[in-house]
C-alpha cells in the first residue's frame, strides 16, 4: 500500500479526525494532510495547522538543559538541591537526585499511585478530561508538593515515566535563567531553527490555525493547560516546524544546536524497564530497548529507531528517526489516545522503499 493510502486509511478508520504527516530523508521532504481540523467544518489541515504535541515537549526540555550545560550554567550530574535549596532534607536530597536522573526518568519519583492512575485513565476515556489537579499548580505550590514526595526506587535503577520530573526540570531551568520556559523554547530552539509557529503561548495569535482536539470518545476536548508541567507536555507546533526540528536532529541541517542534538542522541541509558511499560509499547506496535537523552530507542529489524510520542486530552503525536538511513517521520493528529507509533515507523519504511524503486 502506498504512503498516501496508508494515511488516508488511518483517517477513514476513525482513528483521527484530522492528521498531518511529515516525512524526511536525505533526498526529499514529503507532507500529507487529511481529514478536518474541526468536525463538520470541511476544512482540511495543512502543514501549518497547529496541534498540541504533548510529551514530545520533553525532547525540547532535554535540548535546553544540555545547552545550559554547554554554557557552564549547570551539569547534568548536579544534584537538584543545588538549584532548589528548599528541597534540602527531602527524599530527593537524601538520595542525591540529579538533573540526569530527572531527564532519563530514573529519579525514582512516583508519579501517582496505581489507584489514582486508573482513576485518571477512566476520567479521560469516559469524559475526555483529566482530573490531575497537581498539573495545574502554580510554581510555588508545585515545588512544595514535589518536595514532600517519597522516592519509589533508588535513583538510576528503574525507568519510571514521569511528567512531574520533567515539570521539575522546567522550573529549574526557569530559575537558573530568569526566563519563562516558553521564552526559553522560542529563543534558544525555535529562533535558531526558524520554527515560527511553535511554543506554548500562541493560542490567540494562531487561533485560525489551531486544530480542535477530540477525546478518546470523539467529543470535543479542552485545550491543554498544565502550568506545573509545561516542560513535560505543553508545546504546540506544526508539521512544517517539526520537519525543521527533525532535519536538525538528523544532522541534515547544521546549526549551532547540532552539537547538542548529537550529544542527546549518543547518550545511552539502559535501566530496568517495568513490565507495565513493556506491555504498553507492545500494545501500540513497537518494542522498547533503551533510552537516549530525550528519546526512546525502538529496535526495528536490526535498526534502532529513536522516537518520542505525545498525548493530551484531545491530541496524539509521534516523531521518530532512523539514523542509519537518515530518515524521519512526524505525525500530528487531533484525536486523543489513538497511538500513531506503528503508523510512524511504517511510513518511514514505506518512504524508503518508494525511494529505492
Amino acid at each position: 500500500m502506498k504512503i498516501e493510502e496508508i494515511i488516508k486509511s488511518h483517517v477513514r478508520s476513525g482513528k483521527s479526525t484530522g492528521i498531518s504527516v511529515g516525512l524526511i530523508n536525505e533526498s526529499c521532504i514529503q507532507t500529507f494532510n487529511y481529514g478536518e481540523i474541526k468536525k463538520g467544518s470541511g476544512i482540511e489541515p495543512t502543514s501549518d495547522t497547529l496541534y498540541e504535541i504533548g510529551s514530545m515537549t520533553k525532547t525540547f526540555t532535554t535540548i535546553l538543559t544540555v545547552q545550559l550545560q554547554n554554557e557552564g550554567l549547570l551539569s547534568l550530574d548536579d544534584p537538584i538541591t543545588k538549584f532548589l535549596p528548599e528541597f534540602t532534607g527531602s527524599d530527593f536530597d537524601k538520595n542525591n537526585v540529579t538533573l540526569y536522573h530527572l531527564l532519563t526518568h530514573t529519579s525514582g519519583i512516583s508519579e501517582f499511585s496505581l489507584s489514582v492512575f486508573i482513576s485518571q485513565m477512566f476520567s479521560i476515556i469516559s469524559i475526555g478530561k483529566s482530573r490531575i489537579t497537581e498539573y495545574e499548580y502554580n510554581t510555588e505550590k508545585f515545588l512544595n508538593y514535589i518536595s514532600t514526595l517519597k522516592l519509589k526506587n533508588s535513583p538510576g535503577s528503574v525507568w519510571m515515566y514521569s511528567n512531574l520530573g520533567f515539570g521539575l526540570v522546567g522550573k529549574i531551568l526557569e530559575r537558573i535563567t530568569g526566563t519563562s520556559y516558553d521564552d526559553l523554547v522560542k529563543n534558544r530552539i525555535c529562533d535558531v531553527l526558524d520554527m515560527k509557529d511553535t511554543g506554548i503561548d500562541i493560542f490567540e495569535s494562531h487561533k485560525k490555525e489551531l486544530a480542535t482536539g477530540y477525546s478518546f470518545r470523539n467529543k470535543q476536548a479542552d485545550y491543554w493547560n498544565v502550568p506545573a508541567i509545561e516542560a513535560a507536555g505543553s508545546i504546540r507546533s506544526t508539521t512544517s516546524d517539526m520537519i525543521k526540528f527533525l532535519n536538525a536532529s538528523l544532522g541534515l541541517n547544521k546549526t549551532k544546536l547540532s552539537p547538542v542534538f548529537e550529544y542527546c542522541k549518543n547518550i545511552k541509558n539502559t535501566p530496568k524497564i517495568p513490565l507495565s511499560m513493556k506491555f504498553f509499547t507492545k500494545s501500540v506496535g513497537i518494542s522498547l530497548s533503551s533510552f537516549s537523552l530525550g528519546w526512546f530507542v525502538f529496535p526495528q529489524e536490526n535498526v534502532d529507531i529513536l522516537g518520542h510520542d505525545g498525548g493530551t486530552e484531545g491530541f496524539s503525536s509521534f516523531m521518530c528517526m532512523n539514523l542509519e538511513n537518515q530518515s524521519a517521520a512526524v505525525i500530528l493528529t487531533n484525536r486523543a489516545m489513538k497511538p500513531v507509533h506503528k503508523l510512524g515507523t511504517s511510513l518511514i519504511k514505506g518512504m524508503n522503499k518508494e525511494n529505492e524503486n
